[in-house]
C-alpha cells in the first residue's frame, strides 16, 4: 500500500493545485518511511518544492511540527475526522477560491478516511511576496440565517459592505465567523459559506450552538460534524504577523435547548500542545461563540492559564446579539470583545437588542500590537459610532412606548464600542461642558421601541427586558437648557468622532426594503 501511495505522489506532480486562487505547477513531495506505529503522516512543501519546517499539524487532538524535511508524523486519534495545519505567518492562507478569485473559505485541512491503516496527506504552501507587518481581522457575529431571504439580506447588508471595506483597506484582510452561521438549518451552511466568500477575503469560522446538529445527543463533537464538513476543523489556528489566532468550539452541546459553554479536557490539552510551538512575544487572539466573561464556562480557568506570559490576549465572541467590551481579570488579564451581530435582533430590524447597529468588528494588528479596532455598522462609514437622544424622548408604537427616563435638559448618548479608555466629552455652543457620565445597564429605549413597540414583539430577547439591555449608554445634563450640544468621543487610539444631531425617530431601525 505504501509503494502505491508513493507512486501516486509522483503522478500527482503533473497536476495543478490552487493556492488562494492562483494556479501553479505542483512539485513532487518527498518519499516518507513512517516510524513504527505511525498511521497519519505527510509533508508540507512550498511552491518551489522546498520543505517547510516547523509547521504545526494536528488531528484535532494532538499537535506536532514538521521536521527539516517538511515531514509530519503522528498516531491518529481514533476520533479524529481531519488532519490540518496552522498557516505560518510568512505564507499565504490557502483558500477554496477559483482561479482569478480572491479570498474565500480557508483550505488548510484534509478529511480523513474512516478506514484503519496508514494515511498520507500532503499540503502545499506559497510564500508571501513580503511579510505582513500589518493586517486586519474582521469578526462577524451570528448571521443566524434560517431562510433563503435572510441569506439575501446577509449578502446585501454585511457581505457587500465588507467587500467594499476590504477593497479600500491598506492592509490585508481576513475574517472569522463567530458562530451561529445558520439558525439550526444544516442545509444552509454551504450557501452561507458561498455567500461569505463574495467578500473576497480569506475567512475562517467557529461553530455556534445553532450550528450543531440537534439530532445528535450526548455530543462528543459529533453534533458539529455537519458544520465541520463545510467550514473545516472545530478547533484550529493560524499565524499572521505577530499574532497567533485560534478558533475553538466552546459549545458543550446536548440538544438545542440543552447546552452550556466551555471546553472539554481534550480541547484544553489540544490547546496546550498548540501553544507549545508559539513564542511568548506573540499576541493571542482566541475566537469562539459564547462569551466567557460571566465566568461559569467549563474549564475556563484551565484554558486561560495557558495564555499566561503572552504579549496580549484578545477574546472574540458573539452569541449575545448585543455589543460590549469586557476585561476578564482572572486567572489572567484578557480583553473580551463581544461583537454585535450581522442579523441583529434575528433579522427583524437593523439593530441588535441593545441598539447597536448590525455590523462587524474590525481589528488591525501591527506586529505584536493592536494598532486599531472599531465597530463597523453595515452601510455606514467608520464615523458612525454613536447616537444621541433627548433625555425625555420616547420611542415605540402599538406594542408600547419606551424612554430612557431622563429630563428634557438631559442628553443620552449611546456609544456602542466605548470602553474605559474612551474619552467622552460634551460641548455646549462650542465650549467644553464636561465629561459624559456612564449610565447603569438598562433596557435600550430605541431598540425596544422598534422591536416591542412597532413590531409588537414581546419576547424577552428583543430588548424590552433583560437580557436585551444596553451597557454603553452615557449622560450629559445641559448647563444651558437652550444650548446646541456636540459630543466628541475619542477612542483609545486617538480617533475622535463627533455628533451634534439628535435621533428623534425610528427610521434608522427599520430593515431595508
Amino acid at each position: 500500500m505504501q509503494r502505491t501511495m508513493h507512486a501516486f505522489t509522483r503522478i500527482a506532480a503533473a497536476f495543478l493545485i490552487l493556492v488562494a486562487g492562483t494556479a501553479f505547477a505542483k512539485v513532487a513531495h518527498p518519499d516518507i518511511t513512517p516510524a513504527a506505529g505511525i498511521d497519519l503522516y505527510g509533508s508540507i512543501i512550498d511552491e518551489t518544492g522546498a520543505p517547510v519546517a516547523g509547521v504545526v499539524v494536528s488531528d484535532g487532538y494532538q499537535c506536532v511540527a514538521t521536521d527539516a524535511k517538511g515531514v509530519y508524523q503522528m498516531k491518529r486519534n481514533p476520533k479524529a475526522r481531519m488532519v490540518y495545519y496552522s498557516t505560518p505567518s510568512d505564507y499565504v492562507v490557502n483558500t477554496l477560491a477559483k482561479p482569478g478569485d480572491k479570498g474565500g473559505p480557508a483550505a488548510f485541512y484534509a478529511k480523513l478516511d474512516k478506514r484503519d491503516g496508514q494515511q498520507r496527506h500532503n499540503f502545499d504552501l506559497a510564500r508571501l511576496p513580503a511579510p505582513e507587518g500589518e493586517f486586519t481581522l474582521v469578526c462577524i457575529g451570528d448571521p443566524q440565517t434560517k431562510r433563503d431571504e435572510q441569506i439575501v439580506r446577509y449578502k446585501k447588508e454585511t457581505i457587500d459592505d465588507l467587500r467594499a471595506f476590504a477593497r479600500a483597506s491598506s492592509s490585508p484582510c481576513y475574517a472569522i465567523l463567530l458562530g451561529d452561521v445558520c439558525g439550526d438549518a444544516m442545509d444552509l451552511h454551504l450557501p452561507m459559506r458561498d455567500a461569505t466568500a463574495l467578500a473576497g477575503i480569506p475567512f475562517f469560522a467557529v461553530i455556534g450552538n445553532h450550528d450543531h446538529d440537534a439530532s445528535v445527543k450526548n455530543d462528543d463533537h459529533n453534533a458539529g460534524a455537519p458544520f465541520e464538513s463545510v467550514f473545516g476543523p472545530l478547533n484550529f489556528s493560524l499565524n499572521r504577523g505577530g499574532v497567533h489566532i485560534i478558533g475553538m468550539d466552546n459549545i458543550l452541546y446536548n440538544g438545542s435547548k440543552n447546552y452550556k459553554s466551555g471546553f472539554t479536557d481534550e480541547q484544553v490539552e489540544w490547546l496546550r500542545q498548540n501553544l507549545s510551538f508559539v513564542p511568548k512575544d506573540k499576541i493571542i487572539v482566541l475566537a469562539y461563540h459564547a462569551p466567557l466573561g460571566h465566568g461559569n464556562a467549563q474549564n475556563r480557568e484551565n484554558l486561560m492559564k495557558l495564555f499566561e506570559g503572552y504579549a496580549e490576549v484578545h477574546l472574540m465572541a458573539g452569541h449575545s446579539h448585543n455589543h460590549r467590551n469586557t476585561i476578564i481579570k482572572k486567572p489572567i488579564a484578557a480583553y473580551e470583545h463581544v461583537t454585535g451581530t450581522a442579523c441583529g435582533a434575528w433579522w427583524r430590524s437593523v439593530l441588535n437588542t441593545d441598539g447597536t447597529p448590525n455590523g462587524y468588528g474590525v481589528f488591525t494588528f501591527n506586529g505584536n500590537k493592536v494598532a486599531d479596532w472599531f465597530y463597523k455598522a453595515n452601510g455606514r462609514g467608520r464615523d458612525y459610532q454613536m447616537r444621541m437622544y433627548r433625555g425625555d424622548a420616547s420611542f415605540g408604537g402599538p406594542g408600547g412606548m419606551f424612554s430612557y427616563g431622563k429630563t428634557a435638559n438631559d442628553v443620552v448618548v449611546d456609544v456602542w464600542n466605548a470602553d474605559r479608555k474612551w474619552k467622552l466629552v460634551a460641548y455646549e455652543n462650542g465650549v467644553k461642558a464636561g465629561a459624559l457620565k456612564k449610565l447603569p445597564r438598562m433596557v435600550d429605549a430605541y431598540a425596544a421601541g422598534y422591536h416591542a413597540g412597532v413590531l409588537n414583539n414581546q419576547r424577552p430577547g428583543y430588548g424590552h427586558v433583560p437580557p436585551g439591555t444596553n451597557q454603553h449608554l452615557y449622560l450629559h445634563t445641559k448647563k444651558d437648557p437652550d444650548a446646541r450640544v456636540e459630543i466628541r468621543a475619542t477612542d483609545r487610539f486617538g480617533k475622535t468622532y463627533t455628533l451634534d444631531k439628535y435621533t428623534t425617530d425610528l427610521s434608522d431601525a427599520a430593515p431595508p426594503r
